[in-house]
C-alpha cells in the first residue's frame, strides 16, 4: 500500500495525486489542459502559410495563440530572409550560400516549434523568440 510523502494518507492503485492534500504522485502521469485540437492547432502555427489558420480562428486557448503569434513571427521573418536572398541572387556563390542557409534555419526554427508543441511547452523560440513583429 503506498502513502502520500507530504500528508501520510493511503493513496489507491492509479491515484495521481492525494486525496486529502493533493499532492502529485511520484510517476503517475498528469493530464495536461491540451487537447488534440490545440495540438493540431499549434502545430499549423509554425508550417508557413498555414500559421494563419490558429491566428484568425478565433475563441484559441492561450497555447494555440501564444504558438500561432509565434509562427506569425516565423513566417514574417522568413519572407524578408527569402527577400535579402533574392537581393544577393546576382552573385551566384552567394546564392546558393544564403539559399541553403535560410531554407534550413526555416526548417530547423519550424520544427523546434512542431516539438515544443509537441512536449505541450509554451516557450520562444531560440535566437529569434524576442523578435516580436507580430503582437498578439
Amino acid at each position: 500500500m503506498a502513502y502520500c510523502s507530504k500528508c501520510g494518507s493511503q493513496l489507491n492503485e492509479g491515484d495521481k495525486a492525494c486525496g486529502n492534500c493533493g499532492e502529485p504522485v511520484p510517476g503517475a502521469t498528469r493530464a495536461t489542459d491540451t487537447n488534440s485540437n490545440d495540438m493540431w492547432m499549434g502545430i499549423l502555427a509554425y508550417l508557413g502559410i498555414l500559421a494563419l489558420v490558429p491566428y484568425l480562428v478565433k475563441d484559441q486557448s492561450a497555447f494555440v495563440r501564444s504558438h500561432a503569434i509565434r509562427g506569425i513571427n516565423l513566417l514574417v521573418l522568413e519572407v524578408i530572409a527569402w527577400v535579402a536572398v533574392g537581393v544577393f541572387a546576382w552573385v551566384p556563390i552567394l546564392d546558393g550560400i544564403l539559399s541553403t542557409v535560410v531554407g534550413l534555419a526555416s526548417f530547423a526554427f519550424s520544427l523546434i516549434g512542431i516539438i515544443n508543441v509537441a512536449n505541450k511547452e509554451d516557450k520562444d523560440l531560440p535566437f529569434i523568440g524576442g523578435i516580436r513583429l507580430i503582437k498578439g
